[in-house]
């Protein structure tokens, strides 16, 4: 079973196609009685993590009552989706954290979306997970100084990316497995 993939995003639109699929995967995996219950999304700030969970969350079952915006300042949002979705921010956190104690018991019919996981010690990170990398191309020098603004992201965002996803665990595998037949269909997959 594949434990790994990568695809390059060529602009915003791409990682709501993606984030779109990974949903539609989720939803086809729960079908089967399996659920993916852990995503970490990591990247440093601007790479689309939050739009991805945007596209994301709004591609499910009663995401019209879900308004997704980032988490930094409050840590969790929780989403009434289907399968109820928990976005989380753990920016603010410390290196080497614990995972919060009000996100160690989300439920079995939830999903947590965590952004920022790389600051999780090794020992904190979730068995079964799908981890999402986003790394953005390099950039020119005007490109670098325009990112480094706060009101500047929404043109990275509009930069090229590459994703890296790596999958622990058994339902994480077939997760993966079943996304990557997915994505095929729209990106050159390695």
């Amino acid at each position: 079973m594949r434990n790994s993939c990568s695809l390059t995003l060529a602009n915003l639109e791409d990682t709501e196609k993606f984030a779109q699929m990974a949903a539609k995967t989720l939803l086809d995996l729960k079908e089967k009685g399996r659920l993916l219950q852990t995503v970490y999304l990591l990247g440093e700030m601007g790479v689309g993590k939050t739009a991805f969970t945007r596209a994301f969350v709004g591609a499910l079952p009663n995401a019209e009552n879900a308004e997704v915006a980032s988490p930094s300042f409050t840590l969790c949002h929780e989403y009434p989706t289907n399968p109820e979705i928990y976005h989380a921010d753990l920016y603010r956190l410390p290196d080497c954290a614990d995972l919060p104690e009000e996100l160690q018991n989300i439920g079995k019919n939830a999903v947590l979306l965590l952004e920022w996981a790389e600051r999780l010690h090794p020992g904190a990170k979730a068995g079964n997970r799908l981890e999402i990398l986003f790394v953005k191309e390099n950039l020119n020098p005007a490109q670098k100084n325009a990112s480094q603004n706060i009101d500047n992201f929404v043109n990275v965002c509009e930069l090229k990316r590459h994703v890296n996803i790596v999958a622990h665990g058994d339902i994480a595998s077939e997760f993966l497995q079943l996304l990557t037949k997915k994505l095929q269909n729209c990106f050159f997959i390695s």
